[in-house]
C-alpha cells in the first residue's frame, strides 16, 4: 500500500478487506504529500497494523513519522527503512529558503525505542533519524531486544558528541551492519556481531583525529569490508583492518590529496597484511607503483584488483613529473595473469569524480584507449 498525495484514507479498507488475512508492506515515499495527510493515511492503515511486514519512509517528515504515525507494536514486521529526505521546492521559493538548512532540526519528540517490540524484525535501516545521546541506551536496549536483526544501516544518525554506551550489544544473526558517518569511534563498540559478514564503515569527514578503541572481536568473522574516508586517517585504517582478519574482499573508498596522510593506505595494507584478501578496490590510488606493491604482497591470493587512480588522470603539469615508474608499474600490473586488473582515473586531485581516459587530453604517452586500459603504446 502506497500513501500518496490526494489519497482518500478510506480507499484503504476494501483491498485490507479482500486480502484477508495477508500480510501487506506499507511504503511513504511520495514526498509531495503532506504531513497530515500521511498521517491519516498511516492511521487508516493502522487498524490492520496486526498485518504490516514492511514499512518503508522516505519523507522530509520521516523523523515525526516514526514517532507518531508508526505503531509501536508490530507483530508481523520483518523490515523497517526509515529516511529523511530534502524538501524539494519549486524554483520560485528556492531563493526564499536557500539560507534555510536542508534539514530542520528534528522535532521535540521521542522515539519510544524502549517501548516498540518488532520480534520478527530483519532489518533496520534508519538515515538522518536522529540518536540523541539521551535516547542512546533506550536505542541499544532496542537492539538488544531484537537480536534476530540480520541487517542493520545507521546512516548520519549521530550528532556530533557522540555517547559512549556502558555495554556492547550482541546480535548473533547480524550478517549486514552499515555505520556511515561516525562521528566518533566509539560508535564501533556499539554493537557485537559474531557472526558478520559485510561491514561498511563510513568515517565522518568531521572527524580529524581518531583515537584507536578496543573492538575486540566485534566484526572479526567479516569478510566483505568497505571503508569511506579512511585514507586520510591512517591510525583508524589500521585500527579497523586488524579488527577485521578474516576479510577477502576490501574497498577503500576516498582519498582526498589535500591530506598530508593521503600516502598511507597502500603502505598500511602491506605493514598489515589480510592473509584471505582475493578482492581489493581502492579508489583514490596516488601511485601506481604504491599499488603494484600491495599488488606483489599479495600475489599469492588476489584475484581482483580495481583502483580509481589519481597520478595516470592528472594533468601534465602536476606535481607528479617521473613517468617511467609509473607506465612500468601499470604494465606489471597487466601482465599479470592470477588476478584481474581494471583502472579508472580522476578527474580532479581530491579523488571525487572518475571517468575513463579516452576523453581527456593528458600527457604525451597515452596510457589508455578506449573505455580501459589497454597496452601501452
Amino acid at each position: 500500500f502506497y500513501v500518496s498525495k490526494n489519497r482518500d484514507p478510506r480507499s484503504f479498507e476494501a483491498p485490507l478487506l479482500r486480502s484477508g488475512g495477508l500480510l501487506v508492506d506499507v511504503h511513504v515515499v511520495d514526498e509531495a504529500t503532506q504531513l497530515k495527510a500521511v498521517q491519516d493515511q498511516l492511521t487508516a492503515l493502522a487498524e490492520h497494523s496486526s498485518r504490516w511486514r514492511n514499512v518503508e519512509i522516505s519523507h522530509p517528515d520521516a523523523f515525526p513519522l516514526l514517532g507518531k504515525g508508526i505503531p509501536l507494536v508490530l507483530p508481523e514486521l520483518q523490515s523497517l527503512v526509515v529516511k529523511a529526505t530534502f524538501r524539494r521546492l519549486s524554483p520560485g521559493l528556492v531563493y526564499f529558503y536557500e539560507s534555510f538548512p536542508d534539514h530542520p532540526p528534528p522535532p521535540d519528540i521521542g522515539l519510544d525505542w524502549k517501548c516498540r517490540m518488532y520480534h520478527c524484525l530483519r532489518c533496520l535501516d534508519l538515515c538522518d533519524i536522529e540518536i540523541k545521546p539521551q535516547d542512546t541506551e533506550d536505542f541499544l536496549g532496542f537492539l538488544e531486544a531484537h537480536s534476530t536483526l540480520e541487517t542493520l544501516v545507521l546512516r548520519k544518525v549521530w550528532e556530533l558528541e557522540a555517547y559512549i554506551p556502558s555495554r556492547t550489544v550482541v546480535l548473533p544473526h547480524l550478517k549486514e551492519l552499515q555505520l556511515r558517518g561516525i562521528h566518533s569511534p566509539e560508535i564501533l563498540r556499539w554493537v557485537s556481531a559474531p557472526n558478520l559478514q559485510k561491514l561498511v564503515v563510513e568515517k565522518s569527514s568531521q572527524l580529524r583525529y581518531w583515537t584507536a578503541v578496543d573492538i575486540k572481536s566485534n566484526y572479526a568473522t567479516a569478510t566483505n569490508v568497505t571503508l569511506i574516508r579512511f585514507s586520510t586517517a591512517p591510525d583508524a585504517l589500521l585500527n579497523v583492518l586488524r579488527a577485521v582478519p578474516l576479510a577477502s574482499e576490501v574497498k577503500l573508498v576516498s582519498t582526498d590529496l589535500r591530506s598530508r596522510y593521503s600516502f598511507c593506505t597502500e603502505s598500511i595494507l602491506i605493514e598489515h597484511q589480510l592473509p584471505l584478501l582475493t578482492s581489493l578496490h581502492i579508489q583514490g590510488v596516488t601511485s601506481l607503483p604504491r599499488l603494484k606493491a600491495v599488488a606483489e604482497a599479495y600475489k599469492e591470493t588476489l584475484t581482483e584488483v580495481k583502483a580509481h587512480c589519481l597520478d595516470v588522470g592528472l594533468p601534465e603539469e602536476s606535481f607528479l613529473k617521473d613517468f617511467s615508474e609509473r607506465d612500468e608499474a601499470l604494465a606489471w600490473l597487466k601482465d599479470q595473469g592470477t588476478f584481474r586488473f581494471d583502472i579508472e582515473h580522476s578527474e580532479d586531485a581530491f579523488g571525487g569524480h572518475y571517468r575513463c581516459h579516452e576523453d581527456q587530453i593528458c600527457r604525451k604517452k597515452m596510457v589508455c584507449a578506449g573505455g580501459r586500459c589497454q597496452s601501452l603504446v
